[in-house]
């Protein structure tokens, strides 16, 4: 595929503002890692051109990047040449991931004990880019949202587990993330924007978030932040389930529990970080 002087002339100017604004960073792994966090659960396969406009990047630079992430066995071809997917050694370095986040070996025990107790799920989260993926989950009632294992990814606009993150961020952290959702054209934000900011309120005075058939109709669930030792938003807990059996009365002794296991994964955070 041969390249104009145009096209260079563009991927060299990017790259040159990438630079400009931090020496020590690597324009091109960031955007090698922007076409990889593409990729979900309900999109395993896209065109060239489906990345190109989910990352706002040239499409000449995403043939670029795919290339490369093709030849170093990344990425692969399907449906015959059309769509590309992640390949075996992403899978692998997800489980490396997890695999060292000993926070969460701590944590399954007393997930596993809420879910018993309340039949519901619950689930570890942190923050990626304007998601939140799944660091452990532990889940006991048949009857819940399906495709949410371990490394799954839910939205930063309307995931339960998101909204406890947000709550745990400081008011320019807020403000932040308000910002960028507004900025992204979410289809949801107008009809999520006051029911965020409502659920913002109550934690301030509650100390957790309450989401009712935000994610998914049926659900409710209640959230909280854990907190990292210099006071930021390491990870984020919720504990959720079928709506009529998750009323108001149990979602305020979940969101007492949770908060408990947050403070109590905060001080195992110190130790392990």
């Amino acid at each position: 595929m041969k390249r104009t002087s145009a096209q260079s002339d563009n991927d060299e100017q990017l790259e040159q503002e990438g630079k400009g604004k931090d020496r020590q960073f690597v324009t091109a792994l960031a955007r090698g890692l922007q076409i990889l966090r593409c990729f979900t659960r309900a999109q395993p396969a896209l065109r060239a051109s489906e990345l190109a406009r989910m990352t706002g990047l040239p499409q000449p630079t995403v043939w670029r990047l795919c290339y490369t992430l093709i030849q170093e066995g990344y990425l692969v071809h399907v449906d015959g040449g059309e769509k590309l997917r992640p390949n075996y050694p992403v899978l692998a370095l997800g489980y490396a991931a997890i695999a060292g986040a000993p926070i969460a070996e701590l944590a399954r025990p007393e997930m596993e004990e809420l879910a018993n107790r309340y039949q519901g799920a619950v689930t570890l989260g942190v923050r990626d880019g304007m998601h939140i993926i799944y660091l452990a989950r532990s889940q006991r009632s048949d009857i819940l949202i399906r495709n949410a294992d371990v490394g799954s990814r839910v939205p930063l606009v309307s995931a339960p587990i998101a909204w406890g993150y947000i709550a745990g961020l400081d008011p320019e952290g807020r403000k932040g993330v308000l910002a960028e959702f507004s900025r992204s054209r979410e289809a949801r934000w107008p009809e999520l924007q006051p029911k965020l900011k409502k659920a913002l309120v109550d934690y301030e005075k509650l100390g957790y978030v309450v989401s009712k058939g935000i994610l998914h109709e049926q659900i409710n669930a209640v959230a909280v932040p854990v907190f990292a030792e210099d006071g930021s938003v390491a990870m984020s807990l919720s504990c959720g389930g079928l709506a009529p059996m998750f009323p108001d009365k149990r979602l305020a002794a979940i969101g007492k529990d949770l908060k408990a296991l947050a403070d109590r994964l905060s001080s195992a955070i110190k130790s392990t970080h």
